[in-house]
């Protein structure tokens, strides 16, 4: 009696632990460090007397901007990730942050829906994804020019990305992925002109490559 029993209980925790492993949906994280590289940026101006948009190219930053980014989702069948994620990025000044610098130091903040498609389910992982949603800008050193609204964007962002992944063991992941970032942001420039049909319209859009690395937990 005492062998039928150790043998139904020993036989229950072998069948919990395969079908614990062979689960099809499992929570999922990842975190990753990105270095965005400014290969282009255009800003529209509307015209003060409404006559218009004018476009005009800036000079991009010439310095990279790092940024740290978590994602919190499902992982379907161990190839399909689908969540969630915050993000927060800082872009250095190419001018050392002075008033009058038309790249200064800025502060993102964004929060974003995060798809991703492994092709493998071995060691060697490699997959494609895409990231899209909300960024909150703020930028340093200029309130003693303009008001404050005038360097607080809004906008929205797209990133497509391919990458490998590296399995560590039966539940981690490394990651590398190169990526493309389009980012427009707009605010309604109040302070910027005492006229009243100057609003909401400057427009800046952001090209950037985006080197990431990071780690995943299934």
């Amino acid at each position: 009696m005492k062998k039928l029993l150790f043998g139904i209980i020993m036989g229950t925790i072998c069948f919990s632990t395969s079908n614990a492993q062979d689960k099809k949906i499992k929570f999922s994280n990842i975190t990753e460090v990105a270095f965005g590289f400014q290969v282009g940026r255009t800003t529209k101006i509307q015209s003060v007397d409404g006559g218009g948009e004018s476009e005009v190219a800036v000079a991009g930053y010439k310095f990279p901007a790092p940024r740290v980014s978590s994602s919190f989702g499902a992982l379907f069948g161990d190839l399909f990730f689908l969540g969630p994620g915050l993000a927060y990025t800082f872009q250095p000044s190419d001018n050392d942050g002075t008033p009058l610098d038309p790249n200064a130091n800025q502060h993102k903040l964004s929060a974003f829906g995060h798809a991703r498609i492994h092709f493998s389910k071995g060691r060697f992982r490699p997959y494609t994804e895409l990231k899209g949603g909300y960024t909150h800008i703020f930028t340093e050193d200029v309130a003693s020019i303009y008001s404050e609204d005038v360097y607080t964007w809004d906008g929205a962002f797209v990133e497509p990305a391919i990458g490998f992944g590296f399995k560590l063991g039966a539940h981690g992941q490394l990651n590398a992925s190169l990526g493309y970032q389009f980012l427009n942001v707009w605010n309604r420039s109040d302070g910027f002109t005492s006229s009243a049909t100057f609003e909401p319209e400057i427009k800046d859009a952001y090209h950037r490559l985006l080197l990431s690395f990071g780690f995943s937990f299934y």
